[in-house]
């Protein structure tokens, strides 16, 4: 099917666009849900993710994870927040962002977070050299 469309611009005159074809109306279509596509991963995966994951530190750093991709969390200090990726059973946390409080006394490890694993029972917690730095259990 071909469609001829006809536009009225700001100023009152007629513009003529070339036809629209069924195929260039898919494509715009097919554009509008890819742009619905959640960067949060597997259904399952993300499921099992998302919540709030605690330490049992006395500082209780933690991270909760949204449906949308989105996380925020606190390493006992300062306020950390961004967006994640999942790929497998490994975690990428993005665009982090975190306050810069000095807190005496406090073990900030958890702001030194790039990636983390979702285990059966915790998330274990990795820094950018792939180091485990700590572990997180999921509240209840």
């Amino acid at each position: 099917m071909v469609r001829k469309s006809t536009f009225t611009d700001m100023d009152g005159g007629t513009m003529r666009k070339g036809p629209i074809t069924a195929g260039t109306a898919l494509l715009f279509a097919g554009l509008a849900l890819a742009g619905c596509a959640t960067s949060a991963g597997s259904s399952a995966t993300s499921s099992a993710l998302v919540g709030t994951w605690q330490s049992s530190e006395q500082a209780k750093p933690y991270l909760t994870f949204e449906e949308d991709g989105s996380f925020r969390g606190n390493d006992g200090c300062n306020g950390l927040s961004g967006t994640y990726d999942i790929e497998g059973d490994t975690v990428t946390l993005t665009a982090v962002a975190s306050t810069l409080k000095g807190c005496i006394g406090v073990d900030t490890w958890l702001s030194k977070a790039v990636t983390v694993k979702i285990g059966t029972a915790s998330l274990e917690v990795f820094d950018r050299s792939g180091d485990a730095i700590g572990s997180l259990a999921k509240d209840a």
